[in-house]
């Protein structure tokens, strides 16, 4: 990653090597040095701020991600202003659809799960090594590859659409993933129209999410709702009204939260 005048070099650094550390899963001091082409010396200082700050941790001679992360992540999560507010109403979805339900945000391009809830009778996968699908907490995902990033995707100004999309691309999950800008622009036309999203196996085969944008109090998007199952269940008149409807009935009633709270996005 290249710096710039607003950035800190060092800083910058000691980032890049956590982000090769996860991307690895784990990585020795000398592939810190190859992948980065800093010294030994500079390498090691760097590893060992990190691991004694809590931010990796080292088994042998490995380091890997540090427990301290977790940390800040739920503490991050629950400091959300609207994250009760979206719980509820996620769990209240989850209730409703007998399906797995989540809440995501837009990050940098991406979207990242920050409320899931999973009905105890809802399950996508099987045992016969097909790739299955959860939900799960911090996970980031390519908007143009999931419902509710396509709902986020509708509610942006086309030029931000067009930055995301430089900056990501639209690399194919499936047979079924949107590969061509013109081939999304007319899907986030559809969804504008229809008031609603459907990701048809674009993540992965055989799933299926349908999801809504949230706005918050200030008009602009907060995030995004959505339903998954296997193309089995959420289909026909499920797909076409019962899920929608859903959708719609708990979007409606986190906007009216929302609006009653004080925070401003």
């Amino acid at each position: 990653m290249t710096t710039d005048e607003s950035t800190v070099k060092t800083t910058q650094t000691s980032l890049d090597i956590i982000s090769t550390i996860r991307e690895r899963g784990g990585v020795r001091m000398n592939d810190i040095v190859d992948e980065h082409g800093v010294a030994k010396s500079t390498a090691h200082k760097h590893l060992r701020t990190l691991e004694r700050a809590g931010y990796l941790r080292k088994v042998g001679e490995r380091y890997y991600i540090g427990y301290k992360f977790l940390n800040l992540g739920e503490y991050a999560r629950e400091q959300w202003p609207w994250f009760a507010t979206v719980k509820a109403g996620v769990e209240k979805l989850a209730e409703r659809t007998e399906e797995e339900c989540d809440f995501v945000v837009e990050d940098h391009g991406r979207i990242i799960t920050i409320v899931e809830s999973y009905h105890k009778w809802a399950k996508f996968g099987s045992d016969d090594g097909t790739k299955r699908y959860r939900a799960n907490i911090g996970t980031y995902y390519p908007m143009h590859a999931t419902g509710s990033g396509l709902a986020i995707l509708s509610s942006y100004p086309r030029a931000r659409v067009e930055e995301i999309i430089d900056e990501h691309g639209l690399p194919a999950l499936t047979d079924h993933t949107i590969t061509s800008r013109s081939d999304l622009f007319a899907e986030l036309d559809r969804i504008d129209e229809r008031g609603y999203s459907i990701g048809d196996q674009y993540y992965a085969e055989g799933l299926r999410s349908v999801g809504t944008v949230v706005t918050g109090a200030d008009g602009w998007p907060l995030g995004a709702l959505s339903v998954s199952g296997p193309t089995y269940r959420l289909d026909g008149s499920v797909l076409d009204r019962e899920i929608p409807r859903a959708l719609a009935d708990v979007t409606d009633s986190i906007e009216a939260d929302l609006d009653s709270l004080d925070y401003h996005v």
